[in-house]
């Protein structure tokens, strides 16, 4: 009898596979009772008992709060019992009567009776089967239960930690991130598994009206969900500033959320009817509803001079629109969802907001950070301490006096230098060779400015002009008179076809580069210009100790920030969030320019009389760097003001450091006549392996020879090179 058993349980599991409308366990079960208690099945009756209805779904809990706790190895036992229930043999599937005769559950998910009844009347011990044979039907037996253990336990969802966060959150992050990855069948898998859905009839009748362009079901749906208010915002204090810019923007609609979130929809509303040249129901809005909402009239003409709009096409370019059947309508329901709360609809994107803050703490706390946060999501960003910088890596000679300044383009292929010998140079950052050499200026070249498609440069000196260049034919295009002394500063307005200068004459100009003066104001003598990357923002450092700020587009004053000795130059971040200010008495200031308040100063290097130009540098502009007068490079970590490293590759004072993030570098320029290349870390841009195999020393006497021929001279470092790393 055991050799029967034994013969039937291993043609199960050889057939396994076609059992996939029954549970495994169960008939093995069967077959066991069978073969241990009697040769003869008995009579089946059907049960006339009601059956509990099982639950729908998986029960939730926590680990700690379950009644059995599965160790690893029954939860992988239980994992193969359930890929052998759900396979497919290639000999058929069991039937639904089947199932019901073998015990296993029908195809609806009902329990089966057979093993009901099997329960409540075991078959009668007839001592078939002698003692051998039992002992070897319980050991077969306890094999099966160890294979396939838990049989009878109903499946339940195991947590196997704890959150500091409501699951209700997470889930409904997921179900976001899910339905923006287009995941539709495991979104809605996960919606029926939770209970959570990602939003309520309310929200989703609303966002389906946005998208469909029914806009009096928006209003009313609008009104169902609600719209939130300063008063009730829920925000930590990292959020104050938006709050603050949502309540200032609300000042435009009568200081209301609800007017503000309306205008959103009834603008998107007057551009369709205009759109569908409806214009007399779109005239009706701006009349009727759109002039109610708000109090900003300029907004206001704005609107009414698109009536006059001929064809779509110029709709759609003078209102900055890409029509109903582009992406308008999302964009207005993301600004609506500005306004209702978080708790209603979830904010945007928020799973790739959580990333993107988390990455950014991550860089704000790398000590050197210079290299692109790109590791992924799987480990925390972290720059290694062998980076920046590696060392000195190349020394250019070709100025025949002191190099007052050095300016990286935009696209880092070249590197462009301004000298006491009145001449420009455009160095090749691929081979560091002398690919132009610019010859006009009367005297000094004190600043270079580059164009924001690194085709031109413009050059300020001392002689009173500014200086036209085309760097790819290597020809002046243009010379500016206007100053009546030294230009001190220039820079480019976004554009690659005006820029604006500065100097000690008391006047600041915008030219076009035809040489037109554009406009001028009158101003304090000018140290240095800095201006914002969306060219909102112009500071001006004076001959003082005082910064100047300046709306750009109106040219109109807006604050002052006061130092406390005179304020030789000035650099300003790409996020327009920072100011630093290198002072006479050798300190660096760092301002945080939304709150006017000096957030950090930096110090240990040397700085009187001369001008030395301090930078932003690393990713981010998260480092410090200047000059000193005694030739070193100073690094500092930017939120901490840790000194990173102090740097010799100059003799003599140090007059400019720039920094570029395409050439992953920073470039020094000095009175010792040479600029220097400090790469960030090996393998970037500036980088290259084969320029160290032969380091010599420069002196004054080699550059004198040098000056006799007009190709660029290259070294490695000078012997004097040091690093000190902190």
């Amino acid at each position: 009898m055991a050799f029967v058993g034994r013969f039937i349980i291993d043609w199960m599991y050889a057939a396994e596979d076609r059992f996939t409308g029954a549970t495994l366990g169960g008939i093995i079960k069967r077959v066991l009772k069978i073969l241990g208690g009697s040769q003869t099945t008995p009579k089946r009756t059907r049960s006339t008992e009601a059956e509990p209805e099982k639950p729908r779904y998986p029960k939730r809990h926590r680990l700690e709060d379950a009644a059995h706790v599965s160790t690893p190895n029954d939860l992988a036992e239980s994992s193969v019992n359930q890929a052998m229930t759900n396979s497919r043999g290639s000999a058929g599937q069991l039937t639904a009567a089947d199932a019901r005769n073998e015990g296993s559950p029908d195809l609806n998910g009902n329990g089966s009776t057979a093993d009901a009844r099997d329960s409540q009347s075991p078959p009668p011990d007839t001592g078939a089967t002698n003692g051998r044979d039992t002992a070897a039907l319980a050991d077969t037996s306890e094999t099966l239960l160890k294979r396939y253990p838990g049989q009878e336990q109903e499946t339940q969802r195991i947590c196997l930690r704890d959150s500091q966060f409501e699951e209700e959150q997470v889930v409904r992050l997921l179900l976001q991130e899910l339905h923006d990855r287009g995941f539709t069948d495991t979104f809605n898998q996960l919606q029926r598994e939770s209970g959570f859905t990602l939003e309520n009839e309310p929200v989703s009748q609303f966002r389906n009206s946005v998208l469909a362009g029914e806009w009096s079901k928006v209003k009313d749906s609008l009104s169902t969900i609600g719209i939130q208010t300063p008063d009730n915002l829920n925000v930590s204090d990292t959020h104050l500033a938006n709050v603050a810019h949502l309540t200032t923007y609300a000042l435009h609609f009568h200081g209301s959320f609800r007017y503000a979130a309306l205008f959103l929809i009834k603008r998107q509303q007057f551009l369709e009817l205009l759109e569908a040249r409806q214009l007399k129901q779109a005239l009706l809005v701006l009349q009727n509803e759109l002039s109610t909402l708000t109090n900003d009239i300029q907004q206001l003409h704005r609107l009414s001079g698109l009536l006059m709009c001929p064809s779509v096409e110029d709709l759609r370019t003078a209102a900055d629109w890409d029509g109903s059947s582009g992406r308008s309508r999302f964009v207005v329901l993301e600004s609506l969802q500005t306004y209702i709360s978080p708790g209603s609809m979830v904010p945007v994107h928020r799973m790739e907001t959580l990333f993107g803050q988390a990455l950014a703490y991550q860089c704000d706390a790398c000590k050197y950070h210079v290299r692109p946060a790109n590791q992924g999501l799987y480990i925390d960003h972290m720059c290694p301490t062998s980076v920046f910088p590696q060392e000195l890596q190349f020394s250019l000679k070709g100025h025949q006096d002191e190099v007052w300044y050095v300016a990286f383009s935009p696209d880092g292929r070249y590197l462009a230098s301004g000298s006491r010998d009145k001449t420009c140079i455009i160095w090749s950052m691929s081979d560091f060779s002398i690919v132009h050499r610019f010859n006009g200026h009367q005297n000094e070249v004190a600043y270079i400015a580059w164009s924001p498609n690194s085709k031109y440069i413009v050059s300020a000196s001392s002689d009173r002009t500014l200086r036209l260049w085309d760097v790819e034919d290597g020809t002046q295009m243009q010379v500016f008179s206007g100053h009546e002394e030294t230009v001190t500063s220039c820079k480019w307005l976004g554009t690659n076809d005006r820029f604006i200068s500065g100097g000690l004459d008391h006047r600041i100009i915008i030219w076009d580069i035809n040489g037109t003066i554009v406009k001028q104001i009158s101003s304090p003598r000018v140290h240095d210009l800095a201006v914002s990357s969306d060219c909102s923002l112009l500071l001006v450092a004076d001959e003082k100790t005082d910064i100047h700020a300046y709306d750009l587009t109106t040219l109109t004053f807006m604050y002052s920030l006061n130092e406390p000795v005179e304020v030789m130059s000035m650099a300003l971040s790409a996020d327009a969030r920072y100011c630093i200010t290198g002072l006479r008495n050798g300190e660096l200031h760092m301002w945080d320019l939304d709150t006017r308040t000096l957030v950090r100063d930096f110090s240990g290097h040397t700085q009187g009389q001369y001008v030395i130009r301090c930078t932003f540098a690393g990713q981010d502009d998260r480092l410090v760097a200047t000059g000193s007068e005694d030739g070193l490079l100073f690094v500092w970590n930017r939120n901490t003001g840790q000194l990173l490293a102090r740097l010799r590759g100059h003799t003599k004072t140090i007059n400019v450091c720039t920094w570029s993030d395409k050439a992953a570098a920073l470039a020094t320029s000095s009175d010792d006549k040479t600029i220097c290349i400090w790469p960030a870390y090996r393998g970037a841009p500036s980088h290259r392996p084969d320029s160290t195999d032969d380091l010599s020393t420069s002196d004054d006497d080699d550059d004198d020879e040098s000056h006799a021929d007009d190709k660029s001279m290259v070294s490695g470092a000078h012997s004097t090179t040091s690093i000190d790393m902190f």
